[in-house]
């Protein structure tokens, strides 16, 4: 799993989990340590939704060859939204293929 400096969502949970009440507890529990970022971000997405419902994205090709323009259709599970492209082709990703749009175009 990426790390949370090129991860959106990792990024989002990292701070969430260095603000949150609960979560700064359990980090700071005797013998605990931090928790590992895939597990913070499963926590995050438990009680978040990064991407809500007619939110502009970009989506990871497949070949990590850049980022496509789409728009969130809906979240269908904890970590898996369905999105659709602008010619309305539509499928599902995760959060590690997902960021918002950004100001520049993509590419």
């Amino acid at each position: 799993m990426s790390g949370s400096g090129d991860n959106y969502v990792a990024g989002l949970a990292a701070q969430w989990a260095s603000t949150d009440p609960l979560e700064q507890w359990v980090n700071a529990a005797p013998g605990g340590g931090t928790t590992p970022i895939d597990e913070t971000v499963r926590e995050y997405l438990g009680v978040h939704n990064p991407f809500p419902d007619e939110t502009a994205v970009e989506v990871l090709r497949p070949d990590n060859s850049g980022w496509d323009p789409a728009v969130i259709v809906e979240r269908v599970g904890v970590d898996e939204w369905t999105v659709e492209y602008g010619d309305g082709e539509q499928a599902w990703r995760s959060h590690e293929e997902l960021r918002p749009a950004s100001a520049s175009p993509a590419s």
